[in-house]
């Protein structure tokens, strides 16, 4: 489900069905969209898409080096040491065609590295201006590109506010009843995010389908044993263990951004089921994934008995 960013979405396939090289910012506060908007952006095209984390240099580095070498399926290439090497071979290796390249989060490499937007400035002169590449960048504070001598290089930029607003929760609600098929029962919740939504050892009787934003799942959470099985998306469903069982929960879920949320009653779960195949489908994998989560849990046990014996 993609409801709220239509226009921006325009503007980015817009700017994409032109010729030669592209250069856009997408930026907003936190929880936004902006990963959301290119995600989508993406689909169905040609793109490498890096987000960059608040690691080192180095690390950014050698995790965007795998992305390229990966994408072009170069098995025996040598890792890439160096920024402006990488992005001159993906300039070099597109020529006339078309390439989506997402950073996203690239703030979280300029504030570490004082000389990327520079070296990326360099790369875009020499090099991807020269290309069919349409280079997407996200951050937060666009202040940091505008500053810096990469901004001359732009070709256009998006600002994005909350995404989850009162005036497009009522339309999330209708597309995801009508999707639903038959739920008569089906309650939203609005969660904000660092919310905890459901807690590991407690009974819950419903279970919940991510309309919008994102969720953490975690064992042993608040524990110095804490351990972050995934994120969940939307589309996504959680709660169901308990659901099916009666047993209290087994893991921990928390609001990772402004979240809208279908909780779905015990007595409307076999109709969810009935009318839901793609979810159905979700949540027997969910099921697997605690099983593996178990299978993990119990040979790190049985290990411990074997080396005390």
């Amino acid at each position: 489900m993609f409801i709220g960013r239509e226009k921006e979405l325009a503007y980015l396939e817009d700017a994409y069905s032109g010729e030669g090289f592209r250069f856009v910012l997408v930026y907003g506060g936190k929880n936004t969209g902006k990963t959301t908007l290119l995600e989508q952006f993406c689909r169905n095209k040609s793109a490498i898409y890096f987000k960059a984390s608040r690691k080192s240099s180095l690390a950014n580095m050698n995790e965007f080096s795998a992305k390229v070498i990966k994408f072009y399926a170069l098995n025996t290439h040598a890792p890439f040491q160096f920024w402006d090497d990488a992005l001159g071979f993906i300039a070099l290796a597109q020529g006339n065609h078309r390439l989506i390249l997402v950073i996203d989060d690239f703030d979280n490499l300029a504030e570490r590295d004082p000389a990327f937007l520079q070296v990326v400035a360099n790369s875009v002169a020499n090099s991807l201006s020269k290309s069919s590449v349409f280079l997407a960048l996200t951050c937060e504070k666009p202040d940091i590109l505008k500053k810096s001598p990469l901004a001359r290089y732009l070709t256009g930029s998006i600002k994005l506010g909350k995404f989850l607003t009162d005036s497009n929760i009522a339309l999330l609600k209708s597309q995801a009843m009508t999707q639903a098929g038959g739920i008569q029962q089906a309650k939203f919740v609005r969660v904000p995010e660092d919310r905890v939504i459901l807690r590991e050892s407690e009974r819950n009787s419903d279970m919940y389908k991510i309309i919008s934003g994102r969720a953490l799942c975690f064992v042993n959470y608040g524990t110095d044993d804490e351990y972050l099985l995934g994120s969940l998306k939307e589309g996504k469903t959680f709660g169901e263990y308990s659901l099916l069982t009666g047993r209290p929960g087994i893991y921990t879920v928390t609001a990772y951004t402004d979240m809208l949320l279908m909780r779905i009653a015990r007595g409307e779960f076999m109709r969810f089921i009935e009318t839901n195949a793609g979810n159905s489908v979700n949540i027997m994998q969910n099921m697997a994934a605690m099983m593996n989560v178990m299978k993990v849990n119990i040979d790190m046990m049985n290990s411990e008995l074997h080396s005390r014996e």
